[in-house]
């Protein structure tokens, strides 16, 4: 989740404000240590252009 926000050129500020939580709830969410709800998961999807499964179905294999 993290290479998809960069590559979106996003501040985790911008992505939070987007999907509509705070910016803590998003740091825990890309950190992998909160799951978000099917609804969040979405936005953030939809926010950073990519599908559910590909942010968060290897989330451990992608953290930086």
């Amino acid at each position: 989740m993290y290479q998809a926000r960069k590559a979106k050129q996003l501040t985790q500020i911008e992505v939070a404000r987007l999907v509509g939580i705070s910016r803590a709830s998003y740091t825990h969410i890309e950190r992998g240590s909160r799951n978000p709800s099917m609804n969040v998961a979405r936005n953030i999807a939809r926010v950073l252009a990519r599908t559910v499964d590909e942010l968060f179905a290897d989330d451990d294999e992608q953290q930086p």
